[in-house]
């Protein structure tokens, strides 16, 4: 199969030495069959994704915002100096403020991804030395886009 390059690698080499490293055509571009056989061997242009971080890490990280650990910072002074009334009410302030913040970097993550199940990315694409438009799922290595 042929030899695949990273991003990197890519980008120090000359248009030409890389078309042939990739054996594609570049007025050509790739025929659908090799684009279909290349991505049986490289699979399709996605991302592996993971496993998800667990919720309560994501809502673990909102306390590392420096002006909230400022304010647990002066709720431990007001414990120190005995003012649990001031401690306990900047204490409660910090949580709200911390779940008000989780909640809506969760919302937005959901609904970043929705949007990106409903509008999949597309790209132009030279194959069979037609130009045409692709998800970019379909590309494989080689392809002129």
């Amino acid at each position: 199969m042929i030899e695949t390059l990273s991003a990197e690698q890519a980008a120090t080499h000359e248009v030409v030495p890389c078309s042939h490293q990739l054996r594609t055509n570049l007025e050509e571009g790739l025929t659908t069959a090799e684009a279909t056989r290349r991505r049986q061997y490289h699979g399709y242009n996605e991302f592996d994704v993971g496993e998800e971080e667990p919720i309560y890490k994501k809502y673990l990280e909102q306390f590392q915002n420096p002006l909230i650990l400022l304010l647990l910072a002066s709720a431990i002074v007001s414990i120190i100096m005995k003012q649990y009334d001031d401690a306990i009410s900047i204490t409660v302030a910090v949580v709200i403020v911390v779940t008000v913040g989780f909640v809506q970097e969760y919302r937005s993550e959901k609904t970043l991804e929705q949007l990106t199940k409903l509008v999949p990315p597309t790209c132009h694409v030279l194959r069979d030395g037609k130009e045409s438009m692709m998800l970019a799922r379909e590309l494989v290595p080689g392809d002129i886009v």
